[in-house]
């Protein structure tokens, strides 16, 4: 067993010494430009303001009617925005990927290992640290859910409270919904938007079931996918799986770019 840990870990720090040693692509910046985040921010604070004062107080009026009722199909949708399956997923490749040293395959081999891990490895680490960040969020907010919101008040905040009935803001299914979206979208580009929509799906059951105002939920899902796509950015930089075109734009590698040599995902020229 110890045998097995001292394997683990040095494949683990050699792959976390290969990462920092890469030479960054320093043409283009982790976010695409001050005007563009600027105007992006500002409607999104925008939108989220629309939300909160022209339709929550709508869903919070459908929620205290008695004979209230939702597809229950809704439940079914809002558990795919609960980080628990996609993180024992892709935990249990890292961990599996961890136990046998890159150097151990050759050729295509070792690009498919190179390929899963780094999947696993994007798409564990993005969805934990939006996840922390949202929690975080919620906790300095303290935003009441609908059902604990006091009439005619639609926004009640007690920050610092570790309760579920203050922690609203914003949705985490929303968040967690947003980041595997667009973590998925990136990943498999052809498909982003099935993704998008199922990730939208997830955010509106959130005030389908009553448990969310919409504001909360459009915040956490732009959190979340904005987070994710500039996380990919980092990758970027460093060109691990993901590498900037020659206008700056976020492309897969090997999956779309302007330059027709192969490249293996970790960004080394096939000749």
């Amino acid at each position: 067993m110890i045998s097995l840990v001292k394997i683990w870990y040095q494949n683990i720090f050699e792959y976390f010494q290969f990462v920092h040693l890469r030479r960054t692509d320093q043409r283009f910046g982790i976010l695409p430009g001050i005007t563009i985040s600027l105007v992006f921010l500002t409607l999104s604070v925008a939108m989220t303001g629309a939300l909160f004062l022209f339709t929550d107080h709508i869903v919070l009026e459908w929620i205290r009617q008695p004979d209230r009722q939702y597809p229950e199909i809704f439940r079914t949708i809002t558990l795919l925005g609960s980080v628990n399956w996609i993180l024992f997923i892709t935990g249990a490749i890292l961990v599996l990927l961890s136990l046998r040293n890159a150097r151990r395959f050759k050729g295509q081999k070792n690009l498919i290992w190179h390929r899963l891990f780094l999947n696993a490895y994007f798409a564990f680490t993005g969805i934990v640290f939006t996840g922390l960040l949202g929690n975080l969020f919620k906790n300095l907010i303290g935003r009441a859910r609908p059902q604990f919101t006091p009439e005619p008040d639609i926004w009640v905040s007690i920050p610092f409270e570790h309760y579920y009935q203050f922690a609203s803001f914003p949705s985490g299914h929303a968040t967690t919904g947003g980041a595997i979206a667009v973590t998925l979208a990136l990943l498999f580009p052809r498909w982003w938007l099935f993704f998008i929509t199922g990730g939208i799906l997830v955010a509106v059951s959130r005030p389908v079931l009553g448990v969310h105002f919409p504001s909360d939920v459009l915040a956490g899902f732009l959190f979340g996918g904005s987070f994710i796509w500039i996380y990919a950015r980092i990758f970027a930089r460093k060109r691990l799986l993901f590498a900037f075109d020659d206008h700056g734009k976020l492309v897969l590698r090997g999956e779309s770019s302007s330059r027709k040599l192969p490249v293996n995902v970790c960004g080394t020229e096939m000749n």
